[in-house]
This record gives structure tokens, C-alpha cells and sequence, in this order.
């Protein structure tokens, strides 16, 4: 029982201790450096890309189908389920595989960047993607 006492004891003058410092903002990059992996990044989004295989393609379908295709439309017209309902006029990805992939990194229209949810591998095949698709319209 004394042990219980002298431990509720213990544990309420706990209740008084500092808080602990709060860590300071982190300081700017030094004038000219160069985030780590941007020199890999680079080479990786430099044209021509990753070799264009059925692989690829198939990946780009599908993350075309899934982050493109509500702005764009399936085909890549500008017809996507956002402009039904009321969005302005979206233009169609470019066809050629070097200004896609620009594109969807940076969004040239002006909505949402890719750049964060593709890596480049899947800008490529994106881009790939957009062209074949651009290549089957009439």
C-alpha cells in the first residue's frame, strides 16, 4: 500500500515538468544546390524515354485511366466527365511523346500537376500512351 502512495506521488510530479523545445524552422537551401536525385530524375525524363513495349503501353493505360481520363475523355479529346458537368474546355495532350510528358508535369493547361503522382517512368508511359491514342483518331 506504501508503494502505491509513494508512486501516485511520484506520478503527479511529473505534471510540472518543461515542455520541450520546439525544433527550428528549417534553414534555405544554399544558393545553387541541387535536391538530391534531380540529376537521375533528369536523365529519366529525358527524351526518348524508357523502350516502348506492350508493358509500357498497358501501364499507361492505365494511369492515363485513372489520373487522365475524368479531365481529358478516354480518347483524349478535351471530353472528359469534368467537362459535362460544367469545367471549361480542356485541350488534348500533345501527341508528341517529349512535350506529353512536359505536360503532364506541369500541367500546361493550368489544372493539376502530375509531376507528384507520376513518376517518370509512368509520365513516359502516359506520354506513349497519348501518342498511340493520338496516332488511332480519325
Amino acid at each position: 500500500m506504501r508503494r502505491a502512495g509513494v508512486l501516485l506521488l511520484l506520478l503527479a510530479a511529473c505534471d510540472g515538468w518543461p515542455e520541450s523545445p520546439k525544433p527550428a524552422p528549417p534553414a534555405a537551401p544554399p544558393e545553387g544546390a541541387v535536391p538530391r536525385g534531380a540529376a537521375a530524375r533528369a536523365r529519366d525524363l529525358a527524351a526518348p524515354g524508357p523502350p516502348v513495349d506492350a508493358g509500357l503501353l498497358a501501364r499507361g493505360a492505365d494511369r492515363y485511366a485513372i489520373h487522365c481520363t475524368p479531365c481529358h475523355g478516354a480518347r483524349g479529346a478535351g471530353d472528359g466527365v469534368v467537362v459535362s458537368r460544367g469545367h471549361p474546355p480542356i485541350p488534348p495532350l500533345p501527341a508528341d511523346p517529349a512535350r506529353s510528358v512536359a505536360a503532364i508535369g506541369t500541367n500546361l493547361g493550368g489544372a493539376h500537376a502530375m509531376a507528384d503522382k507520376l513518376d517518370p517512368r509512368d509520365r513516359w508511359a502516359v506520354a506513349r500512351h497519348v501518342e498511340a491514342l493520338m496516332r488511332a483518331a480519325p
